[in-house]
């Protein structure tokens, strides 16, 4: 396997774990949601303003957890085409050698047409992988500007969890800490992601 390939696949895998990674925090984050809304119900009154929060909470979680299976997808998809654009890179390099090695040969000419043919379908490999790498690109970055909502979130939480009452502000306090925290470890699984993209795409 040529270097290119490796990188190709080892990108690919590296996302792809990130991404799994960054959905058992989002389901993580879903509990901690249910366990908001718990506490904000015990509460009464005091935490009214927390519940609808919770409910935003949960949406976070679910947007994380869409998106990444999203990228899940992409990411499986982007590892058959490069497997196939590795394959037709291959070939056009042995169809080279070949005219190299075979260049007084009078009949090397009979080799012309299946070259075009294979640099036909690189040229559309090519076409389909940029184009894979850019909706990749965008998932990512989509699912990284909602996560700054995370941290509005946690703001709001701590502000809503004050007026809670002694009894039940630690607990609220906490969700916002768990909300903050897990935000900030999906967003480090997304900047990874993104980093090996940025390799992919100098392919």
């Amino acid at each position: 396997m040529s270097e290119a390939s490796t990188n190709y696949f080892v990108c690919v895998a590296e996302i792809a774990a990130k991404l799994d990674q960054a959905t058992h925090i989002a389901q993580q984050l879903s509990l901690t949601a249910s366990n908001a809304r718990a506490v904000a119900l015990r509460a009464g009154e005091r935490a009214a303003g927390f519940r609808p929060l919770t409910d935003f909470i949960d949406r976070l979680a679910e947007i994380t957890i869409s998106s990444s299976k999203k990228i899940n997808l992409l990411a499986s998809r982007l590892s058959q085409t490069s497997a196939d654009k590795v394959r037709a890179d291959d070939a056009i390099e042995h169809f080279h050698a070949v005219y190299i090695k075979a260049k007084n040969s009078p009949y090397i000419s009979s080799l012309d047409s299946q070259l075009m043919r294979c640099e036909s379908v690189q040229e559309d490999l090519n076409r389909k992988y940029r184009r894979q790498i850019d909706q990749l690109s965008d998932e990512l970055a989509m699912l990284s500007n909602e996560l700054r909502n995370a941290v509005i979130l946690a703001t709001l939480s701590r502000v809503e969890a004050s007026q809670a009452g002694s009894e039940y502000q630690e607990a609220l306090i906490n969700v916002a800490d768990n909300v903050e925290g897990a935000a900030g470890k999906i967003k480090e699984h997304i900047k990874y992601s993104q980093q090996m993209v940025s390799i992919l795409e100098e392919y």
